[in-house]
């Protein structure tokens, strides 16, 4: 296993390199060489995809976003030969010669256009993902075209995360741990949001929350989505972050697909209640700290949920009554967060 390592590492410097200055150096023998690497990983790729636990032995090896850029997990090596030919063709700096050989190497003619390891299919299915998001970035303005490009973008996630499927959930917690620690976590938190509703809910809007029967999402949503909560759901810092900055209709809308969400949301603004305390010159509930919700929100978050199907309004019920028990069952306004949340509440005095 060690030589095939070794292997990745190399061909992941050669990624580097190919979209660089230093590929002025190349020529066309050294063109058509890189790609006949390349082709041999994907043979690799081939051999052992369907063998479950050396594919998870090696993804353990390599670790998912180990190494320079470029293949950075086992599920990579299958497109390895179209990410080194679309960093030479954007590439200004690759030298003429280079330049003259590169297309008849990706497309040798017909002859060779029925071929097995034909790099055509994989590399128009990268130049589209890479054009998609290009254009919705150039679209600007309105609404529209940012929750396009954060559906494509959850797409685009939900599509790595069956990739490395085969390498078991260790992979997939490494590469949203990554995603998490580098990306900007505003987008990152909306694309999460995004692909939780993938196949489940409506999009037209999120005013309306789904129902049970909206949220029967497909084998592979269903199998990517359960991914995504496991990491969600094991990561306080960021499940915090995910409940707190997304919209309310949106995390009602999610809180209606997800129980096991739905639960940890609704915790989280149990404790959040329980952080305010009464302002009697005010005359309403405040924060203790600057992060604490304020009152407002934490109002509105409640509503949306008891404005979603069954059983959610009655669960957020149970948790206020609960907490007003626990607090001494105080009946009049102003003695305990709950009962005042209550009253707050569609069928919550």
């Amino acid at each position: 296993m060690e030589p095939l390592v070794q292997h990745l590492e190399r061909f992941s410097d050669v990624l580097a390199v190919a979209r660089g200055a230093q590929a002025r150096s190349w020529d066309a023998v050294t063109v058509r060489r890189a790609l006949q690497w390349a082709r041999y990983l994907l043979h690799v790729y081939r051999r052992f995809a369907g063998r479950a636990a050396a594919r998870a032995a090696l993804e353990r090896r390599l670790g998912p976003w180990a190494g320079p850029p470029g293949l950075r997990s086992f599920a990579a090596l299958e497109s390895g030969d179209a990410r080194l030919a679309l960093r030479l063709l954007s590439n200004r700096a690759l030298a003429p010669a280079a330049a003259r050989a590169l297309p008849r190497l990706l497309f040798p003619g017909p002859a060779a256009d029925g071929e097995d390891d034909a790099p055509q299919p994989r590399l128009l299915l990268l130049a589209r993902r890479g054009s998609a998001l290009r254009l919705l970035l150039r679209l600007g303005g309105g609404d529209a075209p940012a929750g396009a490009l954060l559906r494509t973008h959850a797409e685009l996630l939900g599509a790595r995360l069956r990739e490395l499927g085969g390498a078991g959930a260790a992979a997939a917690r490494g590469l949203l741990e990554a995603l998490w620690a580098r990306g900007p976590r505003g987008h990152v938190l909306g694309v999460l949001g995004e692909a939780l509703l993938l196949g489940r809910c409506s999009h037209g809007g999120d005013l309306e929350p789904a129902g049970a029967a909206d949220c029967a999402g497909g084998a592979e949503e269903t199998e990517t989505q359960g991914l995504l909560l496991h990491w969600l759901l094991g990561s306080p810092e960021a499940l915090a972050a995910f409940c707190r900055r997304l919209p309310a209709d949106r995390l009602a809308s999610l809180a209606s697909c997800h129980p096991a969400l739905s639960r940890a949301y609704l915790g989280l603004l149990a404790s959040w209640a329980a952080q305010l305390r009464y302002d009697l010159r005010e005359g309403s509930w405040v924060p203790t700290q600057p992060g604490d919700m304020p009152w407002e929100e934490l109002r509105l978050r409640l509503q949306r949920l008891c404005q979603a199907p069954p059983p959610l309004p009655e669960e957020v019920l149970e948790t206020l009554r609960g907490g007003k028990a626990l607090d001494g069952d105080f009946e009049v306004p102003g003695m305990s967060v709950w009962t005042d949340l209550l009253l707050a509440l569609p069928r919550g005095a």
